[in-house]
C-alpha cells in the first residue's frame, strides 16, 4: 500500500479514487512521487546517454579558467541536460572503450594533440571501436582528430598536411545542407566559422562518405555517412578566448612560429563564431531517429 493509500485507508481509497475524486494537492503529490506508475514523460525519460570519448583534455591548471572538454561539449551541446548526458571516456589515459556500441546512443569523439597514425594501442583501439560502432550503425560524431579517427579507421586517410597549421578561426563552406542543419539562416553566404587547431587533416575519403563543408586550406572540413557518422574539422566547443590560450602557450613553448601565431590572433580580432550553431547542429544530429 502506497503512503496516500495508507492515510485515506479508512476511506476505503485507491490512489486512483483520489484521482477520480478530485483530491488535487493529493493528485499533485501523487504525481511528484509516483510518476513512473502513471507513465508520465519527465525530462529524465527522454534524455539520452552519448558516450563523450576524450582523446585529451584541456590541461588542469587551465581547467578552473576554461573548464573540461566534457563541460566544454556539454554546455554547447545541452547545458540544461535535459536531452543528452554526455559520460566522458578518457581513451587518451587507458579508459577502456565499451564492450558493445549499444552501451550508449551514440558518441563523440574529441580532438587530440595526437595523429590517428600515432602507434599506440589506445588508438588502435579506438579505430577498431569506430568500425564496430560501423558495422552496429551506431550514431557517432567525431571532432578535428575525432574527424580524422572516423575517415582513417573506415578506409580514407588523414595525414599532416603539407599547408601546415590551421590556427584561429576560419571560414567553412557548406556545399550541401543537411535537413537537421537547424538556424541556418543565421549564416551569411553558406559559411560558417569555427575555431580550427590543426596539422592534420582528412585527404581521401572513406568510399561511403561526402563532403558536405570545406574551404580553401581543408577540402575535407565536414563529412558524412547517411545519418550514422558525421565528422567536423572545426571545433564548435572552442571559445575564441581558449584558441587564444592554445595559441599563446603553444608559441610561447616554440611549437608554432611567429606567422602562424600572428594569423591566429589577427583573426580572432576580426571574425565571429558560428559555433552555437553547428553544436545545435551537432545536437540535432545525435537525437535524429535510431538507424538501427
Amino acid at each position: 500500500m502506497y503512503p496516500l493509500e495508507q492515510k485515506y485507508s479508512r476511506y476505503n481509497l485507491s490512489i486512483a479514487d483520489l484521482i477520480d475524486n478530485g483530491i488535487v494537492f493529493e493528485v499533485i503529490c501523487v504525481f511528484s512521487e509516483f510518476g513512473n506508475i502513471f507513465n508520465i514523460n519527465n525530462e529524465s525519460s527522454t534524455m539520452i546517454k552519448i558516450g563523450l570519448l576524450l582523446c585529451d583534455d584541456v590541461d588542469r591548471d587551465a581547467q578552473a579558467e576554461f573548464g573540461s572538454y566534457r563541460n566544454m561539449f556539454q554546455n554547447g551541446l545541452d547545458p540544461s541536460h535535459s536531452l543528452i548526458d554526455l559520460v566522458p571516456i578518457r581513451c587518451f589515459d587507458g579508459e577502456l572503450l565499451p564492450e558493445k556500441p549499444s552501451h550508449f546512443s551514440g558518441y563523440v569523439i574529441s580532438g587530440s594533440k595526437h595523429g590517428v597514425y600515432d602507434n599506440l594501442l589506445w588508438i588502435t583501439n579506438l579505430l577498431q571501436f569506430i568500425r564496430d560502432c560501423w558495422i552496429s550503425k551506431t550514431r557517432m560524431i567525431g571532432v578535428c582528430f575525432g574527424h580524422q579517427a572516423i575517415a582513417h579507421a573506415l578506409g580514407g586517410h588523414a595525414e599532416k598536411s603539407t599547408l601546415g597549421w590551421g590556427f584561429g578561426i576560419q571560414a567553412t563552406t557548406v556545399r550541401n545542407r543537411q535537413a537537421w542543419m537547424k538556424d541556418y539562416e543565421e549564416l551569411e553566404n553558406d559559411d560558417y566559422n569555427l575555431v580550427v587547431i590543426h596539422q592534420d587533416q582528412v585527404v581521401k575519403l572513406p568510399p561511403m562518405f561526402k563532403t558536405i563543408a570545406d574551404n580553401h586550406f581543408c577540402p575535407n572540413s565536414m563529412i558524412i555517412a547517411d545519418t550514422t557518422m558525421l565528422g567536423i574539422q572545426g571545433h564548435p566547443e572552442f571559445s575564441a578566448d581558449y584558441c587564444r590560450f592554445r595559441a599563446e602557450y603553444r608559441h610561447a613553448n616554440n611549437l608554432i612560429n611567429d606567422d602562424v601565431y600572428k594569423a591566429a590572433i589577427q583573426s580572432l580580432k576580426e571574425y565571429s563564431l558560428h559555433s552555437k550553431i553547428i553544436l545545435k547542429w551537432m545536437k540535432e544530429f545525435l537525437l535524429l531517429p535510431s538507424v538501427h
